[in-house]
């Protein structure tokens, strides 16, 4: 079974501060661009619901 994009994303990007302050800054780089693109994946999708209740 697949998993959601979303719940992907919250495994590697997680709030655990312990876990990042032991990586390298390139690492907190690509978790930062990972959240902001589960942003933009949460905004998408309530943009398409809200277009499939108008249609």
């Amino acid at each position: 079974m697949t998993k959601d994009v979303i719940k992907l994303v919250e495994e590697y990007a997680g709030e655990d501060p312990t876990r990042w302050s032991k990586l390298a800054s390139t690492i907190n780089s690509r978790r930062l661009e990972l959240l902001l693109l589960k942003e933009i994946l949460l905004e998408l999708r309530k943009l398409n619901q809200r277009q499939a209740t108008l249609a």
